[in-house]
């Protein structure tokens, strides 16, 4: 079994084809592997599929299509990961030591209490999986195996 735990920018990659599109949803091909997102990350998925349609990326039909299978995934395929104080506080601390965006903080953290979680009970070290440069430089100096689907 395999732990990822993927941020916005390898979420996208679910909906909208990009790099490294076809790694990250053969991830959820195997039953067996667990994928982490955090609540926040629906938000940011949402934006992003937004900013594509405002820009002509994709159609008003693939942006609909996209949302309602982002809307599914968060219920059925993802196992959501919600927010706490203390993922908030750990956050804060990263964005102040990194200099990460609030929400790249935000998903650092989540994958920091994820990833001791599952280290625990499922016996695993969690792969972040990002496309982020500046979430993964830190995410590298916190220890994390790290996946970039640009380079899948």
């Amino acid at each position: 079994m395999l732990a990822y735990f993927l941020d916005s920018s390898a979420l996208v990659r679910f909906y909208v084809q990009e790099s490294g599109s076809n790694w990250v949803r053969s991830l959820t091909d195997l039953d067996e592997n667990l994928i982490y997102v955090v609540s926040l990350a629906k938000v940011e998925t949402i934006s992003a599929l937004t900013r594509r349609l405002r820009r002509g990326d994709i159609t008003e039909a693939e942006f609909d299509q996209a949302c309602n299978e982002a809307d599914a995934d968060f219920v059925n395929q993802f196992r959501v990961v919600d927010l706490t104080n203390a993922i908030i506080e750990d956050a804060a601390m990263l964005a102040r030591k990194h200099g990460l965006r609030a929400y790249d903080a935000v998903q650092l953290a989540a994958a920091q209490d994820t990833g001791k979680i599952v280290l625990k009970i499922e016996s695993t070290q969690l792969t972040l999986v990002s496309a982020d440069l500046e979430l993964n430089t830190a995410a590298v100096s916190k220890g994390f195996r790290l996946e970039d689907p640009n380079n899948r």
